[in-house]
C-alpha cells in the first residue's frame, strides 16, 4: 500500500542521472510558494520592472510525477549580486515562472543555494539561468515556520 502512495505522490524519489537525460528542465507548481520569493524581493527593495542577478538560498528541489520541481518555501535570503535594470516602483507581481533553468546531472533531492540567476519582475516574477548559474547542494536542513508561515532555518 505504501508503495502505491509513494509512486502516486513521488515520495522518496531521487533524480537518477542514469535514467534521465544529462540535464532536466526545472518547473514550479502551485505549491512552490512564489509568495516567499516575492517577500524576499521586497526585503531587497526591488520593485516591478526590475531585473537583478542574485543568489537564492535555500531553495528546495524535489521530484513531482517524475519531473524536478523548485520550491521557494524554505528560502531565507535573496542576495542581489548586481542590478541590471532598476524597477519602476510598482508592486512585484504575485505570479512566478521559471524559464530555461535545468538541473545538473549530479542532482539530488534536497536544499540548494541557487547562484547567479537572473530575476525579473515584469508581469510575473521570472527566474532565468545565466552562464554563471550554479547549484550548490546544502543538504536537508531542519526548518520551522516563522510568524508569516514561511520556513525559517
Amino acid at each position: 500500500m505504501y508503495a502505491a502512495f509513494e509512486s502516486l505522490f513521488g515520495g522518496g524519489k531521487l533524480f537518477s542521472p542514469n535514467s534521465q537525460a544529462a540535464s532536466s528542465p526545472v518547473t514550479i507548481t502551485a505549491f512552490s510558494q512564489p509568495n516567499v520569493l516575492r517577500k524576499r524581493m521586497e526585503e531587497e527593495k526591488l520593485s516591478h520592472a526590475g531585473t537583478v542577478r542574485a543568489n537564492l538560498s535555500p531553495v528546495r528541489l524535489d521530484m513531482d510525477h517524475g519531473d524536478p520541481v523548485l520550491y521557494f518555501c524554505p528560502m531565507r535570503a535573496m542576495h542581489v549580486l548586481n542590478t541590471l535594470t532598476g524597477g519602476d516602483g510598482g508592486s512585484i507581481p504575485a505570479e512566478a515562472r521559471i524559464e530555461g533553468l535545468r538541473i545538473p546531472t549530479e542532482y539530488k533531492s534536497g536544499f540548494y543555494e541557487l547562484r547567479n540567476v537572473e530575476v525579473t519582475s515584469n508581469g510575473a516574477i521570472v527566474v532565468r539561468p545565466t552562464k554563471e548559474t550554479a547549484w550548490e547542494y546544502i543538504g536537508k536542513p531542519v526548518y520551522q515556520q516563522d510568524e508569516d508561515g514561511i520556513a525559517a532555518l
